[in-house]
């Protein structure tokens, strides 16, 4: 079980928006993350992703050389075979779907980039896979923002028409940007982006950020709060199995 307070950036936005029963579950996968969680190809995806950026998207012979492998690759179960599918139709949207790359852009590998910030008393990990930079006349730094994938097919970041998930999810890496990447440049509201893969579209950052911000630490403080008694209940029940099992 994980002792550090610590969640990933799509977790933090799915908390946002779930019901009080789906909070306790992701508190709960973030303490003991389920096999059908860490089994997904979509860290390596993303890894080929930075690459394909990083090419201005003229270059993806990583995203082919994962799809073949894929392709080649023995389903042992029906849930290993979803896993493939899953991975295969994620790299065919990396690949179709426009990232709004300008000619103004530089696109730089995250290399040693800070995987996370503290929030609110527990650590969000964010993994941005590149670092987006555009020079300003005038100006001695340049502009520049993270651009993250998002795969999440059963859980899109537009519902009815409302864009508020990707928006806050956007604003989430500006706020990281800005607090963990001073030393690179300027932050950039309206170059943070993250990318719904699936859903192939972008969703930038809001230019008024501030009251979204109060709601980013007070759900980070919500799951601080909350994280030792959940840890707590479930080393109760663990205790329980294992007390019943030696009976």
């Amino acid at each position: 079980m994980r002792t550090v307070k610590t969640i990933s950036a799509h977790k933090l936005i799915e908390y946002a928006f779930a019901t009080p029963q789906r909070r306790v579950t992701i508190i709960e996968n973030a303490l003991e993350p389920p096999t059908f969680i860490m089994d997904t190809m979509y860290p390596d995806i993303e890894r080929a992703v930075s690459h394909f950026l990083v090419s201005k998207c003229n270059d993806s012979s990583r995203l082919d050389h994962l799809d073949s492998a894929y392709l080649k690759r023995e389903a042992n179960t029906e849930h290993h075979e979803q896993r493939l599918l899953n991975a295969m139709d994620a790299i065919a949207h990396v690949k179709s779907m426009s990232w709004q790359l300008a000619e103004s852009h530089t696109v730089h590998l995250a290399g040693n980039m800070p995987a996370g910030m503290e929030l609110g008393g527990i650590s969000v990990r964010i993994k941005a896979p590149v670092v987006l930079a555009r020079r300003q006349t005038g100006y001695r730094d340049p502009f520049i923002c993270v651009v993250k994938p998002y795969f999440g097919k059963i859980w899109p970041l537009r519902t009815n028409e409302k864009t508020e998930r990707g928006v806050l999810f956007a604003t989430l890496l500006h706020w990281f940007t800005e607090q963990e990447l001073s030393h690179l440049g300027t932050a950039d509201i309206g170059m943070c982006r993250v990318a719904d893969v699936f859903a192939e579209e972008i969703y930038f950052g809001a230019k008024r950020y501030k009251q979204r911000r109060k709601q980013l630490e007070a759900l980070a403080q919500e799951i601080a709060d909350r994280w030792d008694p959940i840890a707590d209940r479930l080393e109760t029940k663990t205790s329980g199995r294992t007390t019943s099992t030696n009976k």
